[in-house]
């Protein structure tokens, strides 16, 4: 069927761009739930794959013409504080958009408190960059009911979402210590699983 089409041509993508995304499976796009959806659900999964095929080809000639390097960003954590993206220079960075309306995007939460307890005092930062229209009021509850203990950041504007070009929440990606992007997942995932865990424990040795 489509999809299969769709997996088989976003393979040989892999196959054709693997030197440009040294990323393993956690970071090869999959089909995540995510609060994008279609009322064609029936067309919904070949125009999926269509636009995932084109963000990899767009992502493919960025990789080539300026080495994916992450687009630096500026914002306030709830404390108020200015928190920039390249202050974490030297570090694995995990940035997670997501807001506190997004059912997927609360489902992974939860894993996500998980991997950042697990390897917090690796060389490793995880920021949470929240689209919430009205900010610390509604993300501080949120955050305080869940009990997250990594950095959130507020996007009201979406200036660092738009800069990353994200279309869907959550969105994932993965920054390695010299500033560029290694790896994009879109969609909720259990970050917590073995298989996870051992991704990361094999790329903060």
């Amino acid at each position: 069927g489509p999809m299969a089409r769709c997996i088989e041509a976003v393979e040989q993508f892999h196959l054709q761009f693997k030197h440009l995304f040294p990323i393993t499976s956690l970071f090869f796009i999959k089909n995540k739930p995510s609060v994008k959806s279609s009322v064609h659900k029936k067309n919904f999964l070949t125009i999926s794959c269509l636009a995932l095929i084109f963000v990899l080809l767009a992502s493919a000639q960025a990789a080539e013409e300026e080495g994916m390097v992450a687009p630096n960003f500026t914002l306030k954590n709830l404390n108020g504080e200015e928190v920039s993206l390249s202050q974490f220079r030297g570090k694995y960075v995990l940035v997670n958009f997501w807001a506190t309306w997004c059912g997927p995007c609360k489902v992974e939460m939860p894993s996500l408190e998980a991997l950042y307890q697990r390897f917090k005092n690796k060389n490793f930062a995880l920021l949470a960059i929240s689209n919430d229209m009205f900010g610390a009021t509604i993300v501080k509850p949120f955050v305080k009911a869940n009990n997250l203990n990594f950095t959130i950041l507020l996007d009201q504007r979406l200036k660092a979402s738009n800069a990353f070009g994200v279309t869907s929440l959550p969105s994932t990606f993965m920054i390695n210590p010299e500033g560029e992007i290694i790896g994009a997942l879109f969609g909720a995932e259990d970050w917590a699983t073995p298989s996870n865990i051992l991704y990361f424990e094999n790329l903060l040795k």
